[in-house]
């Protein structure tokens, strides 16, 4: 590949009788008018190479079924590349580059060609040199470039891509990325348990997917085209930065590594600025969907260097699930720890969508069955507040093990991994709320101090008002209510953020991806795409407002119902109490500053003065 008149057709000639495989020309499959176009001097604009790239194509689809092929295209930018292999992603790029004078000469010589010499500045400004394959000099002789491709070629292998970690969600990735056509490398490590990991991966692939696998990072690592392309799906912490100290001795400059696990964003950074001092590329991509969405197309957020992110663009969107407008569920976020930053304030926010339908599920369960309560749920989700948690929390509802509820066998101890408290401490940084995620993560806290509970409990005569009466619609409206100020608490963070960090985040894609493959996907999600497309913050739009307006009441009955039935309710509580403190003009806070200036002299500001004045009372 390379502009008009680089070499391709000699080099690619040569090496066709080198390498003993056939020779094709992308131009002779150029449509008649795109030939006369040029011939007249006009290049080509996009939608005329288009159809061509598709036909050639369709053509490396079938060379490639038997031995391959070498084929001579200008393939200038990017998108022309990943139209070209998006029906055989395993193919050897070799970029003939060279100065434009030297070009222009060597067309100015050559007779009976449709591509002129004025025609060469138009292919330099469309020209994107590629970041990976094999690169050649072209003022060398042909003979020269030729032997040059050959060296280089002897140790490539095929594995476009290369994965490092084969637990539940990296076994998962691999078969997704295997399937959509890429050459792969797996690794895994030989520790106790994890013996046969890579053999019993093997034995799990489809026959007809490329992948090899290894047990040693050095094998692995020489086994990947360049610039190499790591997703490391082990667990976040200290493990990530061993694995990327073993790894940079290996590797080369250019190469792209990328961390697909639930890593703190500070840490994605730190790492980042580590490694592009030594020459390489660090991604930090949050990936939600749990095993089947791994497997069967997860949203992913990747963040970093957009140039790093192009590169790998193409594996990361073939694997992500499809939007429910039909684009992928992967969409470039932005620098540093952007991406991993996204998907802890996704978890906050599937943290506290959780706790709201356990707090619903123990209202309903004072006085209706777990049928009943299953057959709430699926008719809620048959509607507007459709979404993935409820309808899995309605298939819990009625599973049984012997004839027994699993639900009622399951020990009432939440775990949690991290990435709740961290959403937490991110809204204490950046200055905004986050009541209902931290009061979820409290909630878990809580429910671990199970003998404590337990003994406390036999102190206490639980008398429940059976004569006390909550409505579904109540239960239903306070529900709808809580679930968009907790998205309301989410995306404000977010917006902080994008903000403080200059990210330039949207919130309108991060809905998008957002609406398929992931664990909070809802029809509420899929709402916000456009509510984003005209306000920044859910309080601004009109509609939301007058949701929140109406439910009010119905939050209230919910509480009283849950206090009068000694009902712990956390998250409908911060829901009605973040709602009721943003919406009332006077708060108690005037009492706090007259606090803080009567024992530390910390002033305050006055309504009857302008803002930036500051006074100071003697109070004794």
């Amino acid at each position: 590949m390379g502009v008009s008149g680089c070499g391709k057709t000699t080099i690619g000639k040569q090496l066709s009788e080198k390498m003993k495989l056939p020779f094709f020309d992308g131009d002779d499959f150029h449509p008649k008018k795109n030939l006369d176009k040029m011939e007249k001097g006009i290049p080509l604009n996009n939608e005329d190479r288009y159809p061509w790239l598709n036909i050639l194509a369709d053509n490396i689809e079938e060379w490639s079924q038997k031995d391959g092929a070498i084929i001579a295209c200008s393939a200038l930018k990017e998108k022309y590349r990943e139209i070209l292999a998006s029906k055989n992603k395993n193919i050897i790029w070799i970029y003939l580059s060279g100065d434009q004078s030297l070009i222009k000469a060597r067309i100015e010589q050559r007779q009976g060609h449709f591509m002129n010499a004025s025609m060469l500045i138009s292919q330099f400004n469309d020209l994107e040199v590629p970041k990976y394959g094999i690169h050649a000099d072209i003022s060398q002789s042909p003979e020269k470039i030729v032997n040059e491709i050959l060296a280089n070629l002897e140790p490539i292998n095929t594995s476009f891509f290369g994965v490092i970690g084969l637990g539940v969600m990296g076994r998962s990735l691999s078969l997704n990325i295997a399937e959509k056509g890429y050459a792969l490398s797996v690794y895994n490590r030989i520790t106790e348990g994890e013996e046969n990991s890579v053999k019993d991966f093997l034995e799990e692939a489809e026959d007809d997917m490329k992948i090899e696998g290894f047990t040693d990072l050095s094998e692995f690592v020489d086994s990947l085209e360049r610039p190499r392309k790591i997703l490391i799906m082990i667990k976040a912490g200290n493990a990530i930065d061993q694995v990327v100290e073993a790894l940079i001795p290996k590797l080369s400059e250019g190469d792209i590594i990328i961390d697909g696990g639930n890593s703190h964003y500070k840490d994605t950074k730190r790492r980042a600025d580590y490694l592009e001092n030594k020459g390489l590329n660090f991604i930090g991509a949050g990936i939600s969907g749990g095993e089947e969405g791994a497997r069967k197309g997860p949203s992913i957020m990747p963040g970093g260097k957009k140039d790093s992110y192009q590169i790998i663009a193409p594996v990361l969107e073939s694997i992500a699930a499809i939007g429910e407008d039909g684009t992928k569920c992967c969409v470039y976020v932005g620098p540093e720890g952007a991406g991993h930053f996204v998907k802890m304030i996704h978890n906050g926010i599937e943290y506290a969508e959780m706790q709201l339908l356990a707090e619903v599920y123990s209202l309903l369960s004072v006085s209706k069955s777990k049928e009943e309560i299953k057959d709430i749920f699926l008719e809620w989700n048959s509607g507007e507040l459709g979404s993935y948690l409820l309808e899995i929390t309605a298939n819990i509802m009625t599973k049984k093990e012997g004839g027994e509820y699993v639900l009622d066998l399951i020990l009432d101890k939440a775990g949690n991994k991290g990435t709740g408290s961290w959403s937490t401490k991110a809204a204490f940084d950046l200055g905004t709320v986050n009541t209902m995620m931290a009061s979820a993560v409290f909630a878990r806290y809580v429910s671990s101090f199970k003998e404590r509970r337990k003994k406390l409990a036999k102190e206490i005569n639980k008398n429940i008002d059976l004569g006390s009466y909550i409505s579904i619609e109540d239960v239903k409206e306070a529900y709808k209510c809580a679930r968009l100020l907790n998205h309301q608490q989410g995306f404000e963070i977010i917006r902080r953020a994008s903000e403080s960090y200059d990210w330039n985040l949207s919130l309108s894609d991060l809905s998008r991806i957002w609406t398929n493959g992931c664990i909070i996907r809802s029809e509420l999600m899929i709402n916000c795409i456009s509510y984003f497309k005209t306000y920044d913050d859910l309080f601004e739009h009109p509609e939301i407002i007058d949701v929140l307006k109406r439910g009010e009441d119905a939050v209230k009955s919910v509480l009283i119902h849950g206090l009068t039935n000694r009902i712990p309710l956390p998250l409908f509580t911060e829901a009605n109490t973040y709602w009721v403190s943003m919406t009332t003009e006077r708060l108690s806070a005037n009492m706090i500053q007259a606090q803080r200036d009567y024992f530390g002299a910390h002033t305050y500001q006055r309504v009857d003065a302008p803002e930036n004045q500051s006074f100071h009372t003697n109070w004794y």
